[in-house]
């Protein structure tokens, strides 16, 4: 897979039609607005940042954030991928005397203060099937695996809601992007460029607002080809779909 900067692709625009480098901030403002489209849907960019996980654990979505690909914890040089975990509340709780937003104290904390398990230090659940010393009395037949440590993004909010017993100040989010950061250094996949300069064609004539036009009608062929040529369906895959289907069995 070949990339080029957005600049180089707006430049062979430019020479393309015959344009003096005058008009080089309007070609450029469409084409990073055709990433903009592309991206939800055909061109999907993929962006990662690293967040700061604020007082009550949740940190804010970058501006361009449209779905979540995996939110990661850096131990060392490494990532570590962390669990969706649905069960985290979207209310928030406040201090009574200041109106700020807390954190729950306990992820094993039930709204009228109870606890159901305990969290040990290594993250793993476990019943409180243990004496005053500490020592277990077993009866955890039932017991599961599985961490209590993870996350839930709340689109609504802009943010990202960590559990309690995440104790990093930050995390590294991987995203798909919508683009709105897209500028001449953004690296575009060169099979976009003719649907690039189709979407700048239809911008940048007198039919710009109008779907049915004959420079709309180019772009939305010229993002169907880029869409077949990135598709990875092959025709192998096609007839082992197909010959999966033949069976001996009776036909209703």
């Amino acid at each position: 897979m070949i990339y080029a900067n957005l600049d180089i692709i707006t430049r062979r625009y430019l020479i393309e039609k015959g344009l003096p480098i005058h008009w080089y901030l309007e070609v450029m403002t469409h084409s990073a607005s055709a990433i903009r489209e592309l991206s939800f849907d055909t061109l999907q960019i993929l962006n990662a940042a690293r967040v700061s996980i604020n007082s009550y654990g949740a940190a804010i979505l970058p501006d361009d954030f449209v779905d979540e690909l995996g939110v990661y914890t850096q131990i060392g040089d490494a990532l570590y991928a962390l669990p969706k975990q649905d069960w985290i509340t979207p209310i928030r709780i406040h201090d009574t005397d200041t109106g700020a937003f807390v954190p729950y104290t306990s992820t094993a904390q039930n709204a009228d203060g109870s606890a159901d398990f305990l969290d040990f230090p290594g993250l793993w659940n476990w019943y409180w099937n243990v004496n005053n010393y500490g020592e277990p009395t077993g009866r955890l037949f039932g017991a599961s695996g599985g961490t209590q440590q993870g996350y839930k993004v709340f689109p609504q909010r802009r943010q990202i809601q960590f559990t309690d017993n995440f104790q990093n100040s930050n995390a590294t989010i991987l995203y798909i992007s919508d683009g709105q950061r897209a500028d001449n250094a953004t690296k575009v996949d060169t099979m976009a460029q003719q649907t690039i300069h189709a979407w700048c064609d239809w911008k940048r004539s007198p039919n710009a607002a109008a779907k049915d036009s004959y420079e709309a009608a180019t772009y939305y062929n010229e993002r169907r080809l880029l869409r077949a040529r990135k598709s990875d369906l092959t025709k192998v895959d096609i007839l082992n779909v197909i010959r999966n289907s033949y069976t001996a069995a009776i036909k209703s």
